[in-house]
């Protein structure tokens, strides 16, 4: 009886060991690396201070996860590109999602054959891409690969210098409050991850509703690649 009792006050005395945290109250950092071009970067350095660093994958994405709550700072670099750091807020239960530009371009594969993939932002029901236009300024569409026409927004277009008016062609589109007539016009250049279509035909249309964004990703500018579009990775590839 007394060893019993010695070994039940042994067992009540030991160190029982630490739960592990609930992965509810943990969060998460994902992301992609790209270049000022928006090609996106394979094997740049990526480290989030405090909790560790990984290389960005064939696709330039990265992740931690199960990272505690609080502020961090994200550190990204690339031999041949310039480098960059930013404040990252991590929550409980939560994903951050950061999307990181290098200083510095980088060139599609020479080959005949090549992919790019481009991350995706989620907007509603809606995915948005980067655009680059005439190799200047950067807007987002809404891609729509059911869309026969690529459109742009009046405010663009004059941004652009491009010219439309009552003796530009016109087309009919459908809209949520009936028919209308808009004018066709064509951009010089647009470019997606680096891939780049020239000479693209645009309809100058302003989008309704409560996106801020330059204009609808359509089939003029999508057919010249071949195009899948992931929602669950949330990532657009082309290919030719």
């Amino acid at each position: 009886m007394r060893t019993f009792v010695a070994a039940l006050v042994v067992l009540l005395f030991l160190p029982t060991p630490a739960r592990a945290q609930d992965s509810s109250s943990l969060g998460a950092v994902m992301g992609s690396v790209l270049s000022q071009n928006n090609v996106l970067l394979e094997g740049a350095d990526v480290v989030l201070e405090g909790v560790g660093g990984v290389r960005s994958d064939s696709q330039g994405r990265f992740t931690f996860s199960r990272v505690s709550p609080g502020n961090y700072r994200l550190n990204v670099s690339k031999q041949g590109f310039t480098s960059s750091s930013r404040a990252v807020t991590v929550r409980a239960g939560a994903t951050a999602q950061v999307d990181v530009n290098l200083g510095g371009s980088a060139e599609l594969p020479s080959s005949q054959s090549w992919k790019v993939a481009v991350p995706l932002i989620r907007a509603g029901n809606a995915f948005l891409v980067r655009a680059l236009m005439n190799g200047r300024r950067e807007a987002l569409f809404v891609v729509d690969t059911g869309a026969s026409l690529t459109t742009i927004s009046t405010g663009l277009a004059q941004e652009l210098g491009i010219s439309f008016g009552s003796g530009s062609p016109m087309v009919t589109i459908a809209t949520a409050s009936g028919m209308i007539r808009a004018p066709v016009a064509s951009v010089e250049s647009i470019q997606v991850g680096g891939a780049e279509a020239r000479d693209v035909q645009v309809v100058v249309f302003d989008l309704p509703g409560a996106l801020q964004v330059a204009g609808l990703l359509g089939n003029t500018f999508l057919s010249r690649f071949h195009v899948q579009l992931d929602a669950m990775q949330g990532v657009l590839t082309l290919s030719q």
